[in-house]
């Protein structure tokens, strides 16, 4: 039997399936290229460093990202008008009103991070972080500060996030008029986990996401690991080397604060009426970024005084604190992370029973929302 023939239909397909196997390898093959984007969003800047073979891919989820953090901006925002001051006037008549799917989303984050706290983070007090003039971008605050009695009538309401109501639809009700939303205090640390699933859309699993004072790796680095800095009062305090998919929630009272004290930061402490002075700045390192964006803000309000409990009751693993005297209160996962000059004689553990720098045995990650109309 005559072996077949190839016809020249049949030799050219051939040919033109090898050019495409080639090229295909040739372009899996080509090295990953740093690129650099910046964005301004939620009156900070937002910089992010993909790594990626294709320019064409990372033109394309830049532009995705732009229009995502310009949806964000005008639909979280605590008091220009959004989704979100418009929902807080309805609540304050008595009235529901119905939120898009990611800000229903956000809210019910806000309320497991209350559960989680113990209602340190309590994002239903905007109208008592507003008093206070930590509405603004504008830093130092030059507004004057609330009169006490008007901080004892703020805190007399109680507003809490056990208040609020989602139904399924995403219609949001309370049954107390004093609630008002402000979701800053997670808004970074689910952005970045929005950008994250954008960039996998467009192919892209190795980046660096830095927003405010949170940053987000997403994949591994390509021949060092991610660094990334801790910052302080004082400048940097140590640096740290992120695994992919890990998250650092950085928090502070050394850059938004009043003008008539530095350590009248904007992180309010619902219990007291008044900013917290018990931490100067705070960083949890956790693979929920959420979570760990809740959980440097917590840590804040709850002090040197209160972070063994905090730790506990949120099951948090990888954090540190330091105090307004320098002395630096950490875990012993973070410790066996952070790379730094500080003196042991300035350094304080706090016992945690594993080293694992995710959230304990917190509900797993879930997706965020990320919108379709943006």
């Amino acid at each position: 039997m005559q072996p077949s023939r190839l016809t020249t239909a049949t030799r050219a397909g051939v040919m033109l399936a090898s050019v495409a196997l080639l090229t295909g390898m040739f372009l899996w093959l080509r090295p990953l290229q740093p690129v650099q984007g910046e964005f301004l969003v939620f009156g900070t800047r937002a910089r992010i460093q993909l790594l990626t073979s294709s320019s064409d891919d990372a033109d394309a989820a830049f532009q995705d990202i732009g229009r995502l953090f310009i949806h964000d901006h005008h639909t979280w925002h605590p008091w220009e008008p959004s989704e979100i001051t418009r929902l807080n006037d309805a609540l304050a008549r008595g009235q529901p009103y119905r939120v898009p799917e990611d800000v229903a989303d956000l809210i019910r984050r806000a309320q497991v991070g209350y559960a989680q706290t113990e209602g340190l983070f309590n994002s239903a007090a905007g109208r008592l972080i507003g008093a206070w003039g930590f509405h603004t971008s504008r830093y130092p605050v030059q507004t004057a500060a609330p009169t006490d009695g008007e901080v004892k009538q703020l805190l007399s309401e109680k507003p809490g996030m056990d208040d609020v109501h989602i139904a399924a639809d995403g219609t949001v009700s309370a049954t107390n008029p004093a609630v008002s939303i402000d979701i800053n205090g997670l808004s970074e640390g689910y952005a970045s986990a929005q950008v994250e699933q954008l960039l996998a859309r467009h192919g892209i699993h190795r980046a660096l996401i830095y927003l405010g004072g949170f940053v987000m790796a997403v994949g591994p680095a390509d021949a060092q690991p991610w660094r990334v800095g801790v910052s302080a009062p004082a400048g940097v305090l140590g640096s740290i080397d992120l695994a992919g998919g890990e998250s650092l929630a950085s928090s502070g009272d050394y850059q938004r604060h009043r003008a008539s004290s530095a350590d009248l930061g904007h992180i309010v402490d619902t219990r007291t009426g008044w900013p917290q002075r018990a931490s100067a700045a705070t960083s949890v390192l956790s693979d929920d970024p959420v979570f760990a964006d809740i959980a440097a803000t917590a840590l804040m309000v709850a002090g040197p005084s209160g972070f063994q409990r905090m730790a506990d009751h949120m099951q948090m693993n990888c954090a540190l604190l330091l105090g307004h005297d320098g002395k630096l209160y950490i875990t012993p996962g973070m410790r066996a992370r952070l790379h730094t000059n500080l003196p042991s004689n300035r350094v304080q553990i706090i016992p945690r029973p594993t080293q694992s720098c995710g959230p304990g045995d917190a509900a797993a990650r879930r997706p965020v929302v990320v919108p379709t109309d943006f």
